[in-house]
């Protein structure tokens, strides 16, 4: 299926599931809908071509400009998607020729400031697997146990950690969820990550997680900076940051992989500190 029939198919079943009684609709030369026989079609032109919307019953015409509207802001969320899947991909092959040059030098001319270029591709490679692994329409689906992909992350992390005199401690019992075993690695980088920006030498992360009721709670916390209550409404905005370097995309993207999860994401005031508490549906078994 093409993406824009994955767009027209999504909004039909998202009006039904609202209890909108419509029958069908088309975008471009893509139709769907239960019944697309001729009753009341309303057509309506706009910036991403005409829209027609077929219901049993006359409506009001606010509410078909309403529902166009809303299909073309769809459309253009899926054309973001693929632009910057496409954009990622690009920028990644020479990212992964210049790595292997650059470590073939690396043991031909030991020096330390190989060390600092690797660390610094290891960085662009983690924030265009951010974009990539946020913008995936695809998702491998499998049960795992969270509390082992963490210490998996903290291990990756180990060494960045003890260069900034960073402590981590990560506690839990064993914990299966249903989900994107990369997917969510990436939300769990990026939590750490952040906290990691966040400490000044010395201090501390803890990450635990631990099953509620039909749940399974990951909590990444740290005794940094805190985040002001100024800055907190807009954090998971696109674009936004308060880093020098930032992207403004870290908690987007978190954000939209837990809520493909069926999850959520919340703040925690720690005072000082912050907790990024993220609750996802347990394994059935």
């Amino acid at each position: 299926m093409s993406s824009q029939q994955q767009v027209v198919e999504s909004f039909w079943r998202l009006c039904r599931r609202f209890g909108i009684p419509i029958n069908f609709v088309t975008w471009g030369e893509w139709t769907y809908g239960e019944n697309q026989t001729p009753g009341y079609v309303y057509r309506e032109q706009t910036d991403v071509g005409l829209i027609s919307l077929g219901f049993k019953e006359p409506v009001r015409m606010s509410w078909v400009k309403l529902m166009a509207a809303f299909l073309a802001h769809m459309v253009h969320d899926q054309q973001d998607d693929l632009i910057v899947a496409a954009t990622v991909h690009e920028i990644r092959n020479p990212l992964t020729v210049l790595s292997g040059y650059q470590e073939l030098l690396s043991q031909k001319h030991p020096d330390p400031l190989w060390e600092k270029m690797d660390e610094l591709m290891m960085r662009i490679a983690e924030r265009l697997d951010d974009m990539l692994s946020g913008y995936s329409s695809t998702r491998r689906l499998e049960g795992f146990d969270l509390t082992a992909l963490c210490h998996d992350v903290g291990e990756d992390y180990k060494v960045f950690l003890t260069r900034r005199e960073i402590s981590l401690n990560i506690h839990g019992e064993p914990c299966e969820i249903h989900g994107d075993r990369k997917q969510l690695r990436q939300v769990i980088r990026n939590l750490l990550h952040n906290a990691a920006d966040a400490v000044l030498p010395g201090g501390h992360i803890d990450i635990t997680v631990n099953a509620q009721d039909e749940h399974v709670i990951l909590r990444v916390s740290d005794n940094g900076m805190g985040i002001h209550e100024t800055i907190r409404p807009f954090l998971f905005r696109p674009y936004y940051t308060s880093k020098i370097d930032g992207h403004g995309l870290g908690l987007v993207i978190c954000q939209r992989i837990v809520e493909q999860h069926h999850g959520t994401i919340d703040i925690v005031d720690l005072s000082p500190g912050t907790a990024f508490v993220v609750s996802l549906p347990k394994m059935q078994k």
